[in-house]
């Protein structure tokens, strides 16, 4: 096994307004609150991440069920299984800013562990999107095991064992090979099917799982469910040997029939995709900071490295090598900040809806209450919902928000491989711990162009998105009106 320590030096992290130039013109309070949360993130990955990285590559690459969970256990310490919580539920309150810079920093020290907590946020976001239903449920009660050092995890399942980038584009799904299939049936629905590839798959309590009700119209059946791992008919298969970002196990999970409440469809039936569209705006620009914070940590180790080789910065060669990948992760980061304030910027008037505003006040207590609770996972509450969606966020808007997440994961994901390459060409063959560890990011970064849709896929996106101006019907459709509105 490697040792469990670090042979090079790191530069100190810069601070936000030198990260993201941007910040100097905007509120003080909100770059402060910001700028917490990022040193919060460095601060774990620097002491408790970085350390353990290579071992625990090596470890989960003997045995790809292998977690640290020691390390899991740090995090609920630091917070970050409760960022994406809202306040209301007992969480934090973060929004996709404050989720991308915290997974760049992790996946600085080691992408597969910042990927166990992204998977996690990832597995959320459907729960997010779809308003207060699940506040006062599971979304509160993973804040509350956090805060007690009990992580309560969660993973997204999607990927098919024959239907992959299918899944995420409505002309694709539609000729899309889907096996699984949703069956309604009294007092809840009945899941049949496999999921493949999927993060945090073997480590997770909870899954939302997208499946059709019927697989001959996949696209306007969707349908998005909150199921227990520890249900009957729920299993683990494959735990897959992965090349990269091993220390977050990617899994084959098999619903037998599993049987799921009505209360646990998130949303409404038949409104998974146009919901998916939106949670894939609110993840790709994560997958970015994610590839971000990879070229980043290559490009930190290799600066340290040269500390001890001063000959070689010297020579104008490797100088300008080190300002290539310096300008490289520099516009990635701009693309993933970008993309994550149009994301933020999209669905704030629904957050500020007074609806939403109204359900705020009310005591966590009072809406945990059984008559409440009944009321709140109502079909009107849900069609309420995405009434105030409809109300405050227009399809261009989910669709602009899109294109420009799906722009900068492709390209951060692509300067990712570009600058994990180059350093190992400046370190060489005989620079030791760094040079596995540089080894290991060129593994971990190809991921990136893969997850959340293959880079192909994106760049479709963005063609439809920016270069057509094309609109998707990018949200659920409205049975109730509000008045007034964007629609």
């Amino acid at each position: 096994m490697f040792e469990r320590g670090v042979s090079a030096t790191v530069p100190p992290v810069r601070s936000l307004e030198e990260a993201f130039p941007r910040f100097r013109a905007r509120d003080p309070s909100t770059v402060r609150v910001l700028g917490d949360v990022r040193e919060r993130a460095h601060a774990f990955a620097q002491q408790h991440v970085r350390p353990l990285a290579l071992d625990i590559d090596q470890r989960a690459a003997a045995d790809p069920r292998y977690v640290d969970w020691d390390l899991v256990k740090a995090g609920c310490e630091h917070g970050l299984l409760s960022l994406a919580i809202p306040s209301a539920a007992g969480g934090q309150g973060g929004l996709v800013q404050e989720m991308c810079v915290t997974l760049e920093e992790l996946c600085a020290a080691c992408p597969g562990v910042g990927n166990i907590f992204g998977a996690h946020g990832l597995g959320m976001l459907p729960l997010l999107v779809t308003g207060v239903t699940h506040w006062d449920g599971l979304l509160h009660d993973i804040a509350v095991a956090e805060r007690q050092g009990r992580p309560v995890l969660m993973a997204c399942a999607v990927t098919e064992p024959d239907a992959g980038t299918d899944v995420e584009e409505v002309d694709l799904m539609r000729r899309g090979k889907i096996t699984s299939r949703a069956v309604l049936v009294a007092g809840g629905w009945r899941l049949n099917g496999t999921k493949r590839f999927i993060s945090n798959g073997s480590l997770a309590d909870w899954v939302t799982v997208c499946m059709p009700s019927d697989p001959k119209r996949p696209a306007e059946t969707w349908t998005c469910f909150l199921v227990d791992a520890h249900s009957e008919g729920f299993s683990v298969g494959r735990v897959e040997h992965k090349m990269g970002q091993r220390a977050c196990p990617a899994a084959e999970l098999i619903f037998d029939d599993v049987f799921v409440p009505d209360e646990r469809v998130v949303g409404r039936p038949g409104d998974g995709m146009p919901s998916t569209l939106l949670v894939l705006a609110a993840s790709r620009p994560a997958v970015a900071a994610i590839a971000t914070g990879i070229a980043r940590g290559a490009y930190d180790r290799v600066l340290g490295w040269l500390e001890q080789e001063p000959t070689l910065i010297g020579r104008q060669q490797v100088q300008l090598a080190l300002a290539r990948m310096e300008e490289e992760i520099h516009l990635a980061r701009q693309g993933y900040l970008d993309a994550a304030t149009e994301v933020d910027a999209t669905i704030s008037p629904a957050l500020h809806h007074p609806l939403v505003r109204a359900m705020r006040m009310v005591p966590s207590s009072t809406r945990r209450r059984p008559l409440v609770r009944r009321w709140i996972t109502s079909p009107w509450a849900r069609q309420t919902t995405v009434a105030v969606l409809r109300h405050t966020v227009t399809d261009r808007a989910v669709t602009r928000s899109l294109a420009l997440s799906s722009l900068a994961k492709a390209h951060a994901a692509d300067v990712a491989v570009s600058v994990t390459g180059l350093a190992l060409e400046l370190v060489g063959l005989d620079a030791g711990e760094i040079r596995a560890e540089l080894e290991k990011l060129w593994r971990d970064a190809k991921l990136t162009q893969i997850y959340e849709g293959t880079n192909q896929l994106n760049r479709l996106t963005v063609y439809r998105g920016l270069s057509r101006q094309e609109t998707m019907v990018a949200l659920p459709p409205s049975r109730l009106r509000l008045v007034g509105g964007r629609q």
